[in-house]
């Protein structure tokens, strides 16, 4: 994708949120140009929402630009409630599991199940103990960022780093199909480094 064609998805809406996110290991040039990636877009695009996962890694790359010039506008979907405390933002939203309903939940369950089929005996059996229950919140959360509630909108976009060898491995391998299921265009490094 070019600049323009995300600036053309990003200016057709009031308040475009995008996700920022990919591999927790990931080359230190690429944290480098991460955060200047979301410091510019930030600055470009003063209603864009910045959606994340909260993790390590690319995750954390990415919000560095951005609380650079604006933290308010970070969104951050966590598996749980006081995931890496030491590293909240007390100017961004935040959204949790625990905060969806009843209907939101078996949505984002089943929207789990299809778009990483493999994993679905692991939570349909995610209460049969801890290990099941804490892989199961990451996965959910993973679909989060994208299904997003009524108090965060579906990404009109999403922007990754990804392992160049096996893009749709891993967590962020499930976000990107979860993302190609609903139409929601994918950006990966390849493409967003030529916009620096």
């Amino acid at each position: 994708m070019l600049l323009q064609e995300f600036a053309d998805l990003i200016e057709c809406q009031k308040e475009p949120v995008v996700l920022f996110e990919g591999k927790r290991n990931i080359p230190e040039t690429y944290m480098h140009k991460a955060a200047l990636l979301t410091e510019m877009l930030t600055q470009k695009y003063p209603s864009m929402i910045f959606r994340s996962g909260n993790a390590e890694g690319s995750d954390s790359a990415f919000i560095e630009g951005i609380k650079k010039v604006d933290p308010s506008r970070v969104q951050l979907v966590a598996p749980y409630v006081g995931h890496r405390k030491k590293a909240m933002i007390g100017s961004a939203q935040y959204l949790y599991p625990e905060d969806l309903s009843t209907l939101q939940e078996e949505r984002a369950i089943y929207e789990t199940i299809i778009a990483t089929p493999k994993n679905a005996s692991l939570i349909r059996n995610r209460h049969k103990n801890r290990t099941l229950a804490a892989k199961s919140k990451y996965l959910i959360r993973d679909t989060m960022k994208v299904l997003g509630t009524d108090k965060f909108a579906m990404p009109v976009a999403a922007v990754f780093y990804v392992d160049p060898d096996d893009p749709e491995s891993g967590g962020t391998g499930h976000t990107i199909r979860v993302c190609k299921n609903f139409g929601i265009p994918v950006v990966y490094q390849n493409s967003w480094e030529r916009w620096l």
